[in-house]
């Protein structure tokens, strides 16, 4: 019998895939013994002596040991996460996630218990690309992968297989991102004996979410597959296999899974070139990954923000464009790129880049940057002003340098003439906002001097064509492309958008935001559960939101809340988290070819008021009427275009003015009506 390659392999947990993983070890005959610990012990002992009897029974010469604790398996050349809590799966959507907030502490206390161990970790405990990412943080272990996207990406191409009538291993395709929900399937590299292939989408990701089900119903919980695929990361983690595999590891800073070529038992990634539509699906399973992870990393990682401070990270780096217009972010954290990734990502094109020496912004977290900057703007005369609702001081220099600093948020700026715009804070997320709100305008400076304007309004679009919805705050801008978007229009903008004559058209961008989405509207459009459960699974909302409407969705209470100014409170959506969360699906641009000026009133019914609103100069948003974003920093142009001729075409356009009361149906109805036809 040939010797065995691998000395001892340790399994933690013995339920249904411990059971099978602690199985495929004994029957492979290439470690040396199998290591089994469970919480209780008395099934990981019942375990061992089964494998003995297996083992026994066909020859096998590995040995089968329990453990009292995990502790014990420091020496182990590899070990097997996959233990799971004692909790009632009762999620309907996002099933693997549900298990965060009951798993998690199970896994911080085997993290702790082999902390700093050198041998390869595969985890499989879902969520999984969550928890892998939680051992290695709290562990410190060097080299821990999450299994998940390998069991995906081999159900994809027996599905694809299955469609296209041919044998699996002809299929050369991944899947990547989350092992979850927001899985992405590289349709657009898949390759089938070589050539490429139209995937059918829809059916292979019915096929996709099917398969397990139909394995719970019959066996109770997935087990020989999630199994097959431990086998295989442990093969090649450990240098027995030069292949490929996805697996859940730390790339760039992001925990998803991706594809790794092994060889000798190192990994190279090797990610699939990915589409425009796949690219921002990445963007929006990265997003809901890190939100996830936040939460945890607070609660249990509380040297987190301390360790990564004295920790050198390599510069990253993204790109934004629209329209021909673009600017590049670098930052030395991960999060504020990524954060820019998320936010442009759904109505701009955003994509990772290498750090760029002529980016735009330059945006760092650095304590001691923070304090000498807001020193010196302190000890200058400086003015004050209000900027994204925050109070900022303003020091000018005559050679037209330009620092700043916002004490409430631990933020300073710096910018000269002709260079980039520097960001530096004391955390990541005040600077990831602080990033995201000056990029935005970096790139408004461009479209505003290539002849576009801003106006005040929603939009909608299907087809290419687009509705724009104007009027005073709470006219029901907002509520109006909601209900639309609701309905199957695509979601272009719920405030402001950018706009520009083109021949005898009108084209019109979106301005990438957070979306504000009152209580009762989420309440009226049966959102309100959807986003409550998410919250309460772990997920989170844009930082933004008042404490108090966290409060109140964790509560359960529908009730609309208001500042004493008389402003509502509202939940503050991430731009992907419009259609992750919401199902709305967002649009990247259009041809305005309708108004509408809507006015709700409770008790009113749908009809057309007798009304002729235009658009006029007020509806612009203009350097002296804007009340949110003054240009501090000298980003914008000069000399602004005339919104004259843009108002002369939008007062051709079709328009009406609909009365609108709190009658979701009957509403959605009659703007279907007035939109359709004649949009």
């Amino acid at each position: 019998m040939t010797a065995p390659s691998v000395g001892a392999v340790g399994v933690i947990g013995a339920g249904a895939v411990g059971q099978s993983v602690a199985m495929l070890l004994a029957a492979g005959g290439w470690c040396e013994s199998v290591r089994v610990v469970s919480r209780t012990g008395l099934s990981a002992q019942a375990l061992v002596t089964d494998l003995e009897d297996m083992c026994q029974v066909t020859a096998s010469s590995v040995r089968a040991v329990h453990v009292t604790n995990a502790g014990q398996l420091v020496s182990c050349e590899a070990v097997v996460v996959c233990p799971r809590a004692d909790f009632t799966n009762t999620a309907r959507t996002d099933v693997r996630m549900a298990g965060l907030n009951a798993n998690a502490p199970v896994i911080v206390d085997l993290a702790r218990q082999l902390a700093h161990y050198q041998g390869l970790v595969v985890m499989v405990t879902n969520p999984v690309d969550v928890l892998t990412r939680l051992f290695a943080e709290v562990s410190g272990c060097p080299r821990v992968y999450g299994v998940g996207s390998n069991t995906d990406t081999a159900r994809y191409r027996l599905a694809l297989a299955r469609l296209l009538d041919v044998l699996p291993h002809a299929v050369d395709g991944h899947v990547i991102g989350e092992h979850g929900d927001q899985a992405v399937v590289c349709a657009s590299a898949t390759h089938v004996g070589g050539l490429p292939v139209p995937v059918p989408l829809r059916q292979v990701r019915d096929e996709m979410t099917d398969r397990p089900r139909r394995i719970n119903a019959g066996l109770g919980r997935t087990r020989c597959g999630p199994a097959g695929a431990v086998i295989a990361a442990l093969r090649a983690g450990l240098g027995l296999d030069d292949t490929v595999t996805e697996l859940c590891v730390n790339h760039e800073g992001r925990w998803r899974g991706i594809p790794l070529r092994f060889t000798a038992g190192a990994p190279t990634v090797c990610l699939p070139r990915l589409d425009a539509a796949e690219a921002r699906q990445l963007i929006v399973a990265d997003a809901k990954l890190r939100d996830a992870y936040e939460p945890l990393a607070r609660l249990y990682v509380p040297a987190h923000s301390e360790t990564k401070e004295k920790t050198a990270v390599p510069q990253t780096a993204v790109r934004i464009a629209t329209a021909a217009q673009a600017a590049t972010v670098t930052s030395n954290r991960p999060m504020v790129t990524d954060w820019a990734l998320r936010y442009f990502g759904p109505w701009w094109n955003a994509t990772s880049t290498a750090p760029d020496a002529d980016a735009a912004v330059i945006a760092d977290v650095n304590a001691d940057r923070v304090a000498e900057i807001a020193q010196r703007v302190a000890d200058h005369s400086h003015e004050e002003t209000v900027y994204a609702n925050s109070r900022m001081l303003v020091d000018r220099d005559d050679d037209g340098t330009v620092v700043a600093a916002q004490p409430d948020d631990k933020l300073v700026y710096r910018a000269e003439p002709g260079g980039p715009l520097h960001i530096y804070g004391c955390e990541d997320v005040p600077v990831a906002l602080a990033t995201a709100r000056l990029a935005r305008e970096v790139v408004r400076g461009q479209l505003l001097a290539d002849g576009w304007s801003i106006l005040h309004a929603s939009a909608v679009v299907r087809d290419g064509q687009t509705v724009l919805t104007l009027g005073d705050k709470g006219a029901g801008k907002t509520t109006t492309a909601l209900l639309l978007a609701r309905a199957g229009w695509q979601l272009l903008a719920n405030d402001r958008v950018f706009i520009r004559r083109e021949d005898d058209r009108l084209r019109v961008l979106p301005w990438p935001s957070a979306a504000a989405i009152g209580l009762g509207l989420l309440d009226a459009l049966d959102w309100y559960e959807t986003v409550r459960e998410r919250l309460q699974s772990g997920e989170q909302l844009h930082p933004t939101q008042h404490q108090k409407v966290t409060d109140a969705l964790n509560s359960g209470s529908r009730t609309p809340l208001w500042k004493e100014s008389g402003k509502e409170l509202k939940p503050q959506f991430f731009p992907d988290q419009l259609h992750t969360w919401l199902g709305l699906t967002l649009a990247t641009e259009g041809r305005a070819t309708h108004l509408l000026f809507p006015r709700i009133t409770p008790g009113t019914e749908s009809a057309l008021l007798d009304e002729d609103r235009s658009v006029e100069a007020g509806d612009f948003f203009t350097a002296g009427t804007e009340d949110r974003y003054p240009d501090v920093f000298g980003l914008l142009p000069a000399d602004i275009p005339s919104t004259g001729p843009l108002l002369d075409l939008l007062g051709e356009l079709p328009r009406h003015a609909p009365a609108l009361g709190h009658d979701v149906k009957a509403n959605t109805d009659f703007l279907m009506q007035v939109t359709g036809p004649t949009a």
